[in-house]
């Protein structure tokens, strides 16, 4: 059988077709980001501070996600009764997260292992210091013996944020033969040296009342934070799973280190 060129044209288109539906189905990690040794955590630490430097507006064309700011949706919280004295429900919508990427510490990653027969169990350990929750705020409350219920936007500086969190990765073999992580928990613990609220339109912004308010407010900051800070860990926890998910997506794990 002969082939006409128009024929031998299809031939061709086809097979780079091909090639390139095998080529983006193993992207290998994006530049500037490069492969370490299994067990140099040195390697791997500059591995993760690189990406989040270089990263900061996300990788568009791998559905990974901005993390200057990083997205934290809506978070609920509702005063868990550890002061007679404050009271509140408390919305924050169209949350953010900023200055985790531009000054974040990685101190330490580890748990990578050759052994694809059970899940991957990961540590990660991050020092930032100072981050900031941006957010519109609903809240209806009482501080001592005067209601707060008042919308407007709200800020939360926290200072010498340490952050510790651990990564449940199950290995999933895919039909083309190799095994890709498949984030299954997420868990995200933090402490926190000090910090500080700031809420707009406090009572129709009447500046004395407003002020008084927010220095009280500050002055609970340790029992406010009992029942804010979990809720922004699980936040983070969700943004964060979502983000290195699309990043390991298309990486065979196979592919994520040098040979020893």
């Amino acid at each position: 059988m002969q082939l006409t060129s128009a024929s031998v044209c299809l031939l061709w288109m086809g097979l780079l077709s091909w090639v390139s539906h095998r080529i983006d189905a193993s992207q290998g990690f994006p530049s500037p980001l490069k492969r370490c040794k299994l067990q140099e955590e040195s390697c791997l630490v500059a591995q993760a501070q690189t990406f989040f430097q270089a990263f900061q507006k996300g990788i568009p064309e791998r559905q990974v996600a901005a993390l200057e700011p990083i997205d934290l949706g809506t978070m609920r919280i509702e005063s868990g009764g550890h002061s007679e004295s404050l009271k509140f429900k408390l919305v924050m919508s169209d949350a953010k997260l900023y200055n985790l990427a531009n000054s974040v510490v990685v101190k330490s990653l580890k748990g990578f292992t050759k052994d694809l027969t059970k899940p991957l169990k990961l540590t990660l350990l991050m020092d930032t210091p100072e981050l900031e929750v941006r957010a519109k705020y609903d809240v209806d409350g009482k501080l001592l013996i005067l209601p707060i219920v008042s919308k407007g936007d709200l800020t939360i500086r926290m200072n010498e944020v340490q952050t510790k969190s651990r990564i449940t990765a199950e290995p999933v073999k895919r039909s083309d033969g190799h095994s890709y992580l498949n984030i299954t928990d997420y868990k995200t613990i933090t402490k926190i040296k000090g910090g500080h609220f700031d809420l707009s339109n406090l009572f129709d912004d009447n500046k004395e009342l407003r002020e008084s308010t927010l220095k009280v407010l500050n002055q609970e900051w340790n029992t406010l934070a009992l029942d804010v800070q979990p809720k922004i860990n699980e936040a983070c926890s969700k943004a964060f799973r979502a983000i290195l998910q699309s990043l390991w997506a298309n990486i065979p794990y196979d592919e994520f280190f040098k040979a020893e």
